[in-house]
């Protein structure tokens, strides 16, 4: 036990050492907790909202529904916004996690840590306005362990995949540049969702705009530089992938 609490003592000495320095606290101050707290919010409001719809789905699914239009387009809308949603997630992980590797070097592991324990515990003690009621099962299910698996699916492990991808230097700066573009549309495509995370997701409902209606076109959108936050670390991805001119030297 002596020997094992000198090897834990030697560790937090050395870890303590690295926070001396400024890389690991813009990290933490400028990733973890801004963009974790947002990634909480909208994993979990995304994983309700769908949740409303697969139990919708599974209660009265008939195959022979496939046959009508109207059934089909509503399916594949609801398909192709999951689809965005986890790719969106998945998207501004892995680029967290590439950041995080890069900058914050060797305390890349307690970084990351940290990012998750904000991602699962940011929402703590809030709830939404899209929960399952007419079934306790069905309500647990899909408001506890289902936003639970859409955390570690779709941000926790691509955190990891970005971690390692910086680590391995398996990406090349062409695939970089292609994926900050994809990461950008997909920002624009699924930010309104986005933004109604934080409202929506807090169990309130937002000004209906001029109609008076939530949902239209005319809603204001004072939540939108959320958004522009959450392409902080693809900004910094573009930063380090782009040429540098080479230094003059002056004439002697």
């Amino acid at each position: 036990m002596a020997a094992l609490g000198e090897v834990l003592g030697l560790v937090l000495r050395r870890q303590a050492a690295l926070w001396t320095e400024w890389r690991p606290w813009l990290v933490l101050m400028g990733v973890v907790l801004p963009i974790g707290i947002l990634l909480s919010h909208a994993s979990r409001w995304w994983a309700d909202s769908t949740a409303l719809d697969m139990s919708l789905y599974i209660r009265i699914w008939e195959w022979s529904y496939l046959g009508y239009p109207g059934w089909r387009r509503d399916l594949f809308g609801i398909m192709w916004s999951v689809a965005l949603n986890a790719a969106a997630l998945s998207a501004w992980s892995w680029t967290c996690g590439y950041m995080l590797a890069s900058v914050s070097r060797r305390t890349v592991w307690v970084t990351a840590m940290a990012f998750a324990l904000v991602v699962f515990l940011a929402t703590l003690g809030t709830s939404t306005v899209a929960r399952i009621t007419h079934d306790n099962f069905a309500g647990h299910f899909y408001g506890v362990v289902l936003p639970r698996l859409v955390r570690l699916a779709f941000v926790v492990l691509p955190l990891l995949w970005g971690i390692q991808s910086h680590r391995k230097s398996v990406v090349r700066p062409t695939m970089l540049l292609v994926g900050a573009a994809a990461v950008i549309i997909l920002t624009v495509l699924v930010s309104p969702g986005l933004e109604n995370s934080l409202v929506f997701g807090r169990g309130s409902f937002p000004d209906g705009g001029p109609d008076r209606t939530v949902g239209t076109s005319d809603d204001p959108r004072p939540l939108w530089p959320v958004a522009v936050l959450m392409l902080w670390p693809t900004a910094y991805i573009l930063a380090t992938i782009m040429p540098r001119r080479p230094r003059r030297l002056d004439a002697v």
